[in-house]
């Protein structure tokens, strides 16, 4: 389309700070449209000057115009996943694809229903947490699928809350203007997109690591670390003995604790704490074939289970496991408090 000899596909977008489309003006700097939205993302201003009207609107999504509904497709690094958003009804009309870990809020909700502290650029969860620099460093406590996190290094601890995470850290949508130029500049966001753009092909991108995966990072992971989700660790024997352990740490061998023997083979022995209401974490485990002291008979059967998985996996180099997340044990009567 043209209007006044200028291509007005073209012409430059001001974004807000979420990056929706806030006014478009043409190369001598005149508005051809000034747009306005309220928090979920509902047209309340729609000013033009000729008879452009800008597809990208709220967050900088391509509206769409056959069924007013917002949405992209997935080949852009800012997308909403291929699913529809109606901001009239500040609703997903599909569910989130990852609905079953924020149970106490509808599959439907957009930002978990608050837009003004909160963005969702695709559609999913925010977990992978980079630093200025577009140096990865781990996952809060929800893992590594959906929308990168950026933060100052000092700020990050691994398996943090994903709220932490989202207070301490903005998504590259909710980035301001110098910090998305400082996160560009000495080629730092190539280095970070690179990075995201290789997570789905790690053996943990679905938070569940098998024994196969497991050797094949011992022997080619050059000592990278993995990060899994506690949630599908099998603990099905343990059981909680009550609330007055809540605070104790405890190390289990999860070949008596756990019915999956994938995982007693990749994890051995992990060490847990105790939290409120039956609650249980894993601290981060480390995957090698190191020999405890032989002349402890306690060590035996460890380092015969140690010493068949060595000669399986060959030789390699150790790593670590994050294991992020938490369960919920059985208790151990149904009395138990």
């Amino acid at each position: 389309m043209q209007n006044s000899g200028t291509d007005i596909e073209s012409m430059p977008y001001h974004p807000d700070h979420l990056g929706s489309s806030s006014f478009i003006t043409d190369f001598w700097g005149r508005a051809e449209q000034h747009i306005q939205y309220a928090p979920f993302g509902e047209l309340i201003v729609s000013q033009r000057n000729s008879e452009f009207d800008s597809r990208y609107k709220f967050t900088a999504k391509e509206h769409d115009t056959e069924t007013d509904y917002t949405y992209t497709s997935t080949s852009s690094v800012r997308r909403f996943g291929a699913r529809y958003y109606d901001s009239d009804a500040s609703i997903w009309l599909s569910v989130d694809p990852m609905a079953d870990q924020r149970s106490w809020v509808s599959p439907y909700n957009y930002c978990q229903n608050n837009p003004i502290g909160r963005v969702d650029p695709t559609g999913a969860l925010d977990n992978p947490i980079y630093d200025l620099s577009g140096k990865f460093l781990g996952t809060d406590d929800l893992g590594l699928q959906g929308d990168a996190i950026i933060m100052n290094a000092s700020d990050f601890k691994q398996g943090m809350s994903n709220d932490d995470a989202m207070a301490k850290g903005k998504t590259l949508d909710n980035m301001s203007n110098g910090q998305a130029l400082e996160f560009a500049n000495n080629g730092n966001f190539e280095k970070f997109l690179d990075h995201y753009n290789s997570l789905s092909s790690r053996p943990d991108w679905d938070g569940h690591l098998t024994l196969d995966e497991a050797n094949d990072w011992y022997n080619n992971g050059n000592g990278q670390a993995l990060y899994t989700d506690f949630g599908k660790i099998d603990l099905s024997n343990l059981y909680s003995k009550g609330e007055k352990y809540v605070g104790e740490k405890k190390t289990i061998s999860l070949f008596r604790a756990s019915s999956s023997t994938n995982d007693a083979l990749v994890y051995g022995q992990i060490t847990l704490k105790r939290y409120p209401n039956h609650q249980v974490r894993a601290y981060s485990d480390e995957y090698n074939f190191e020999m405890h002291n032989p002349w402890n008979p306690l060590n035996w059967p460890r380092n015969i289970q140690t010493g068949i998985g060595r000669h399986y996996a060959g030789d390699g180099q150790k790593y670590d496991i994050n294991i992020y997340g938490s369960k919920t044990l059985k208790p151990l009567y149904p009395w138990t408090k």
